[in-house]
């Protein structure tokens, strides 16, 4: 029998709404509702060129001039409402493409980068973890930082890096190919153009693993013939919203 697969977004689908997670995940609504969503759309874009940035060698060896080409080349329209919206967003994106690219110029990083965009997977025994590691970078001292690049975020400090999910699930993942190097976890601001790396020992991770094995054990074991939603912030922007409502008895809130 095939293991179910758990990621970073299905996990935090479950943590913000459990009913959410049931028609994400578990109905066909899940496909069948997706709306245009351009800040996803951004950040693939950026995802896109900083890949194509590091695979061609960095500021060494490509130019200003060849990474703006690459991104206007390599931006998918797919996720934004309208054509006027997409070439909104990618004029951000390449305003924020040529700050990496003259950070990256002018303070070259003595790290080498390992891979970028990667899907890793682990078997965690009843189910599978999987995720995409954004940039996996290896310091000359053998210590390996995972990075995952945030187009939103107008800041980033060492608490939102340490209490991170997803960073977390990351580093249980690089550490099943690589068990033996000290590992570090950091996100990359791309507004700001802020990096903030901590590091996360064995002890931390193997914690995270068991709190991140209750997590799931609280998933599978669910009793998803029960569903009573509650209004919750999050239900105003959900695209599931009118299915709570209409199949499920959720009442909205009276205005104020």
């Amino acid at each position: 029998m095939r293991k179910p697969t758990f990621s970073p977004t299905k996990l935090t689908t479950y943590l913000t709404c459990r009913i959410k997670f049931h028609w994400a995940y578990r109905t066909p609504y899940g496909k069948w509702l997706r709306r245009p969503n351009p800040a996803f759309a951004f950040g693939s874009n950026l995802h896109r060129a900083l890949e194509f940035f590091h695979s061609a060698g960095g500021a060494e060896k490509l130019s200003p001039e060849e990474f703006h080409h690459a991104l206007e080349q390599l931006w998918s329209h797919a996720g934004f409402e309208t054509s006027e919206q997409s070439e909104a967003y990618k004029q951000t994106g390449l305003q924020l493409a040529h700050q990496y690219y003259q950070a990256q110029a002018e303070q070259p990083p003595e790290t080498l980068v390992l891979f970028t965009e990667r899907m890793l997977r682990r078997d965690m025994g009843r189910y599978v973890l999987m995720g995409r590691i954004d940039r996996l970078d290896e310091h000359p001292d053998g210590t390996l930082e995972i990075i995952d690049y945030k187009s939103g975020r107008a800041d980033v400090t060492e608490e939102q890096v340490r209490n991170d999910l997803a960073l977390h699930c990351y580093a249980l993942l690089v550490q099943e190919h690589y068990p033996d190097s000290p590992l570090w976890i950091a996100i990359h601001a791309l507004r700001p153009n802020k990096k903030v790396a901590v590091p996360v020992d064995a002890e931390t991770l193997a914690e995270f693993r068991e709190i991140l094995d209750q997590l799931v054990a609280q998933i599978l074991d669910e009793d998803w013939d029960v569903l009573n939603p509650q209004w919750i912030p999050e239900c105003a922007g959900c695209e599931f919203l009118e299915l709570c409502v209409r199949k499920l008895g959720l009442i909205r809130p009276n205005p104020l």
